[in-house]
């Protein structure tokens, strides 16, 4: 049988009450503080029934314990990015029509016109000490995550206790003891940073949250002072470090385990880490929000991972009580990555046309449902790889091209973060600084000449210090586009 997660915390606080739950740096807070402020929170979220809270509130102790809290107290919450755009944060609020809103006052009145008669919540103007007894009960949802949709809508993807559940067990696996130190870099409206929260406060390590732009930008030197023995982000972070020739012994030694999601894990950035830290393990993962966070898991090491890697790092074995099955290909070999098994979601917030959609019957007989992903994978030597998004796919000159094998072979030629999109009747690339030099463009099509075809080599090639990311810190096509033609007027102009 699965636990809850909040079960899980009120276990370990009773248990380590004295040792560090998180640190943020200027001030640190016990795992005592911690549950006495999450049944704090309960108790006034009790006063609504199955209560929806929305938290908008950066990475701090009290974002964490109101996200315990909406459990303890039979609820669920949905995650805000404080430094989302205002319009996307209404849009958001509008659609979930939350009970509670907590959030800083500047923030709060900006966006709490979406739902008329919205009660907030200030932290710092809690003025009570009456605290939530027991163990309360559960709703069926854990929280409810908003994703972009395809159409500018965000979409609400309904996560249940029991999926959560069941990742946080497998994150057993990790072996957290006391006396890790985690980070927290993810915004906590990307879903990864569940892992971080209750990968520490499930297991009585403690949680250090990345506060400014200064630590995301230069996250060896948080990793340094902050002595972290388990980071978990997206790959691009790895390139951060790259970039700034941080990623050393002296930077990260303390890492005893990279944990990847959210994007491609590429050679490159595993040749940098495993040349500097040949002892630490890296682990890539794989899975959407609609599949509760992660449901893969592949450990790599330095005497293996050369193995491991095609254009990126396998995906590697799916995690206990999930499967994975390709549709579509020519072969049972390729296809749409399909998902089954308790984490995933319930569908979308209010959206039964779309759940429908995406969430597909398998199995008449047993009523096993599949998430369709819309990524494509390919199987070499018994391994599972990323290939590209389905909705990637462009025509050019009457020839179809696959956006994310050019992005392949950009990086087989030296440059690791890469996008590529269609210009007109051509193909134009944004590649990021590798930190080798600046970028000769007709040195970089010869090289691509030997790996594509003529038509699949981008016509206009610009170099950027760093790629636009998402909000999750994705790369962000749009916005690289946008950068790219401005920047293409002016290297125009120059010549």
């Amino acid at each position: 049988m699965m636990v809850d997660v909040v079960d899980r915390f009120l276990s370990v606080a009773s248990r380590h009450p004295g040792r560090l739950a998180i640190d943020v740096g200027a001030r640190q807070y016990s795992y005592a503080w911690l549950e006495e402020r999450v049944r704090i929170y309960a108790q006034i979220y009790s006063s609504f029934e199955q209560p929806r809270i929305a938290i908008a509130l950066p990475q701090e102790a009290d974002a964490y314990a109101c996200i315990l809290a909406s459990g303890l107290a039979g609820g669920f919450h949905t995650p805000l990015n404080t430094v989302a755009p205002i319009q996307k944060l209404r849009r958001i609020l509008h659609r979930l029509q939350p009970d509670l809103l907590v959030a800083k006052p500047q923030l709060a009145a900006e966006i709490v016109t979406a739902v008329p008669n919205l009660k907030v919540l200030d932290p710092d103007m809690i003025n009570t000490d009456r605290c939530f007894l027991g163990n309360g009960t559960r709703h069926e949802l854990a929280y409810v995550m908003f994703t972009s949709g395809s159409t500018g809508e965000p979409k609400g993807v309904m996560v249940s206790r029991k999926a959560l559940a069941n990742y946080v067990s497998w994150l057993e696996s990790l072996h957290i003891t006391p006396d890790d130190r985690l980070s927290q870099q993810p915004n906590l409206a990307f879903d990864i940073s569940m892992t971080d929260i209750f990968g520490a406060l499930c297991h009585g390590a403690s949680l250090h949250p990345l506060l400014d732009e200064g630590d995301r930008m230069s996250p060896a030197e948080f990793i340094a002072r902050q002595a972290i023995t388990i980071w978990n982000s997206t790959p691009s972070a790895v390139s951060l470090m790259m970039r700034a020739r941080q990623v050393t012994r002296k930077d990260l030694g303390s890492v005893r385990l990279f944990n990847f999601c959210g994007e491609p894990l590429v050679r490159q950035q595993l040749d940098a880490i495993f040349s500097a830290l040949p002892d630490t393990l890296a682990q890539n993962t794989y899975g959407p929000t609609e599949a509760t966070i992660s449901v893969t898991e592949q450990v790599l090491t330095s005497d293996n991972y050369g193995s491991y890697c095609h254009t990126s790092a396998a995906l590697g074995q799916t995690i206990p009580g999930m499967k994975i099955s390709l549709i579509g290909g020519r072969s049972p070999t390729e296809g749409q990555i399909v998902i089954s098994g308790p984490q995933l979601a319930e569908g979308y917030w209010n959206d039964p046309e779309k759940t429908e959609q995406q969430f597909r019957v398998l199995d008449e007989l047993s009523g096993e449902r599949g998430y369709l992903t819309g990524d494509w994978a390919e199987i070499r030597d018994d391994r599972l790889f990323f290939k590209e998004r389905i909705d990637f796919q462009v025509k050019v000159k009457g020839y179809r091209i696959e956006l994310d094998e050019i992005v392949s072979a950009i990086r087989q030629c030296g440059w690791p973060v890469a996008v590529v999109f269609k210009r007109g009747d051509g193909l134009a690339a944004v590649v990021e600084s590798n930190g080798l030099g600046p970028l000769n463009e007709r040195e970089l099509k010869a090289a691509l000449s030997e790996i594509v075809e003529a038509h699949a080599i981008p016509t206009w090639i610009l170099e950027i210090q760093r790629a636009p990311r998402s909000e999750n810190d994705k790369l962000d096509r749009t916005a690289a586009a946008v950068w790219f033609e401005d920047n293409l007027i002016m290297k125009k102009e120059r010549t």
